[in-house]
């Protein structure tokens, strides 16, 4: 090559070179594989990364990660002959700021991909805010109007939504047009000279006008007019925002109503019947009487709202606020309080009895929801002003009291304030604090009452029972607080503890190596309910390492008929882990018993308010009969509460009742007390195994009577249990009898002639107060019997003629009660 070509190579060469460095564009060289050779100033002041430290790098070390595949097909492109125009991506810089660049870029002659990029981060920037304008006025609840300036007709080129939900034209109909088109012959022509002097002067103008919808209706437009300026200051555009002002003074009216009335029926709100109550009361203080309020809450509403949904809920309550309005005078005042809450403020009302049994008849009356029929009722708490009210408002507060009461007496009823239901209110808050200060300090014990098996006596498990042991007021009956527990909550808590602490002691009283016990625990609705019920189960059995099958629960009908399918899948669950069930208070709640088949059971238990008075009540009796039928036949397990005397167990024993519990066996008992008493009756077993294996000391009765014919019947009737019988008509033949032998159990009649036997029974409690005494008689002197008995002389008193089964049985007790007395002494 001649010497100038080369010169002029390399001239060329340094030019090249020279506008690489020095432009302001980002420029680069990077090989077909990615790297890059090299960079210029503009792109390393961008990057903050010097030419050295790029140089030989991959370009991912600048590319985000998701862009990449943009630059890696950009190059395949390249390396096909094709050039890369504005290719938009990210890089990252030094410092990990994020730059959008525009990139250019083509082969070169030496097989070198050469860039140029431009930095448009500014731009991405300004087209994001242009795009969050854009969207902000397409959202705006204003309509917005954009129009030409430099066309004499300022035609319209850009409305918004709003401008055709206003106006009722499309943007198709408006576009190009002049505004004047909205106005018509009843627009002010004032506000038109305010408006064409505003544009000719080219500055901001405000007005209101009468203008005129696509239908032909009227609205006033609230208008606002602005000149927009170009680069060089001249007004471009202008732009229009109107509000439909018609619109949003019916919308402040609407406010004011809804300040004072319910959005949904329309009636008064809790503020305005503060009001109406405060004037009224102001009016008529001195008018003791004049004023009553009712307060009314729909009952169990939100399981119609939950079931129905919410809309067909709000139907129901529009139509429960139109039954209430109607029932009542034009001067008196319906409110809603919120929720399905209503409030009524009578006026001179009269008999106010009268008024509330016609609400209740009305609001009972069935609703007809989507051609389905609805039933409801409600509650009513009533408060009058002659209660010695200090503020008019807290004539509502005692009405919603008396409501709260009504609701706890049942339902669909009404309930009077009194100044004894302030009392129990306040002692009910009371009592919740306190019970949450139990749970916190947990002042909770368990007792443990033992269930027994029939045919052998033998106890097969406990139910855990919960006492509160209050620091002040001692034991306090679960009756006290149970219920309020479930109405706060407050039952959650207590119920996990009582799980967690009966199956802790259940593993506690199988170490003891007696036999393997079931503990029965009951759940509570609340707790049945929760979404990790069986989890909870689960994971408190793994803590306190209680197997499954030694665990049963004890749920009500109630809760089981709650959500049958839910229910059954749940119980399943809890059997396939081995957990038995038993279904509590058996007969005293409102389920169906054609889900009884389903449920996946394994014992009923009948609810002691059967059993108290089953031996002389015929409908009770009739219902224990059926109950153990049933289950019977549906080979269910059937447990008695309740069984406190003798004749309960001797009627339920006939029956074929399975299990019992109840005082006649054991009371509930402290686990350190149950273990005493499972110590004693294990020793009081094995006495009496003894005594039935040994001859010599075998179970003894002494039977007294002065009659020879009883003698026999009574020798007759248990002598098949194996008993060592001694007989005698003679009170001073007893107790030479009692000198010389050892004797278990007496039966002595009550009618004799050297004496009486409570007086022949309490000489043996003295001589001999091992042996177990039982009276025996057709007369009765009841107040000699009942103080014997009082005096621990006489264990057990029958009477003529009695019942064989009956007397077997206490006779079998008897001698379990002697057993355990021998265990004691």
């Amino acid at each position: 090559m001649p010497d100038r070509s080369k010169q002029e190579l390399r001239e060329a060469l340094r030019q090249r070179d020279q506008f690489f460095t020095l432009s302001l564009e980002l420029f680069c060289r990077v090989d077909l594989d990615g790297r890059l050779l090299q960079v210029n100033a503009a792109f390393e002041q961008l990057f903050s990364y010097s030419e050295k430290q790029l140089v030989g790098h991959h370009y991912s070390k600048l590319v985000l990660e998701d862009d990449q595949p943009l630059i890696d097909a950009a190059i395949e492109q390249i390396k096909g002959g094709q050039r890369i125009h504005a290719l938009e991506a990210r890089a990252r810089d030094a410092q990990g700021g994020i730059h959008w660049v525009e990139i250019n870029a083509g082969l070169g002659t030496e097989a070198v991909i050469y860039v140029v990029a431009r930095d448009i981060t500014q731009r991405k920037r300004d087209m994001q805010r242009l795009h969050i304008l854009e969207r902000s006025i397409e959202s705006s609840v204003n309509g917005v109007i954009i129009s030409e300036a430099d066309h004499p007709d300022l035609p319209i080129i850009y409305v918004n939504s709003a401008f055709e939900s206003i106006t009722g034209y499309s943007r198709q109909e408006v576009l190009g047009r002049n505004c004047r088109f909205l106005q018509g012959p009843d627009t002010d022509a004032v506000a038109r000279t305010i408006i064409r002097r505003g544009i000719a002067e080219k500055r901001y103008t405000h007005t209101a006008l009468c203008n005129y919808r696509k239908d032909g209706t009227l609205f006033w437009n609230d208008l606002h007019i602005s000149p927009v300026l170009d680069e060089s200051g001249e007004v471009s555009h202008f732009i229009g925002v109107q509000n439909d002002i018609s619109t949003q003074r019916a919308y402040e009216s609407r406010l004011e109503h809804n300040a004072t009335h319910d959005s949904l029926t329309g009636l008064p709100n809790r503020a305005l019947l503060e009001e109406r109550l405060q004037q009224c009361y102001h009016h008529a203080r001195h008018h003791v009487g004049s004023v009553a309020l009712l307060y009314i809450d729909l009952d169990d509403f939100k399981s119609i709202n939950d079931s129905l949904g919410h809309e067909l809920g709000d139907q129901i309550l529009v139509e429960v606020a139109s039954r209430l309005v109607k029932q009542v005078r034009s001067n008196d005042t319906v409110a809603r309080c919120g929720g399905d809450e209503f409030a009524i403020l009578l006026v001179d009302p009269g008999d106010v009895p009268l008024i509330v049994e016609r609400l209740l008849a009305n609001v009972a009356r069935p609703y007809w929801i989507e051609q389905s029929e609805m039933h409801l009722t409600a509650s009513i708490g009533i408060a009058l002003d002659s209660n010695g009210v200090t503020k008019p408002s807290h004539l509502i507060q005692q009405a919603d009291q008396a409501k709260s009461q009504a609701k706890r007496q049942g339902r669909n009823t009404f309930q009077w304030y009194t100044e004894g239901l302030n009392k129990r209110v306040s002692g009910r808050v009371r009592l919740r604090n306190a019970l949450q200060h139990a749970i916190d300090q947990q002042q909770f014990e368990l007792h443990y009452q033992p269930q027994i098996q029939d045919t052998s006596g033998r106890i097969l498990g406990f139910e855990a029972l919960i006492r509160w042991h209050h620091p002040e007021r001692g034991y306090i009956l679960p009756a006290e607080f149970i219920g309020l527990a479930e109405d706060t909550g407050q039952i959650i808590p207590m119920s996990e503890w009582v799980l967690r602490t009966a199956c802790r002691d259940n593993v506690r009283l199988n170490a003891l190596g007696f036999e393997e016990y079931v503990m029965a625990v009951n759940v509570s609705p609340m707790q049945f309910q929760r979404a990790n019920f069986v989890t909870g189960i689960v994971d408190t059995l793994k803590q306190t390492g209680l197997a499954a099958p030694l665990l049963e629960l004890e749920l009500t009908e109630n809760i089981l008929m709650e959500s049958t399918t839910k229910a059954i899948e749940i119980l399943q669950m809890l059997r396939r882990l081995g957990i038995s069930i038993a279904l509590d208070d058996f007969g005293t709640g409102f389920s169906s018993l054609s889900y009884l088949k389903y449920l996946p059971i394994d014992k009923i238990k009948i609810d002691r308010s059967f059993i108290r008075e089953v031996i002389s009540d015929h409908r009770d009796a009739a219902i224990v009969q059926g109950i153990i039928s049933m289950a019977n036949q549906l080979q269910l397990k059937v447990l008695a509460e309740g069984v406190e005397t003798q004749a309960h167990y001797a009627y339920l024993s006939k029956k074929m009742c399975d299990i019992y519990q109840g005082y006649y066996f054991a009371r509930p008992m402290p686990i350190d007390e149950l273990i005493t008493f499972l110590h004693e009756n294990q020793a009081a077993n094995q006495l009496q195994q003894q005594d039935q294996n040994d001859s010599a000391s075998s179970q003894t009765l002494l039977l007294l009577d002065d009659e020879p014919n009883i003698l026999r019947s009574l020798n007759r009737a248990l002598r098949r249990e194996g008993y060592r019988i001694l007989a005698t008509t003679s009170p001073h033949e007893a107790f030479q009898l009692l000198a010389t032998q050892e004797v278990h159990v007496i039966i002595s009649d009550q009618r004799m002639p050297e004496m009486s036997g409570t007086e022949f029974l309490k000489r043996v409690k003295q001589l001999h107060p091992q042996a177990i005494q039982i009276v025996l008689s057709g007369y009765t002197d009841l107040k000699t019997v009942t103080a014997a008995i009082n005096e621990g002389a006489i264990y057990k008193f029958l009477t003529k003629p009695w019942d064989d089964e009956e007397l077997r049985l206490v006779v079998k007790q008897a001698f379990r009660e002697a057993a355990l007395l021998k265990v004691r002494m």
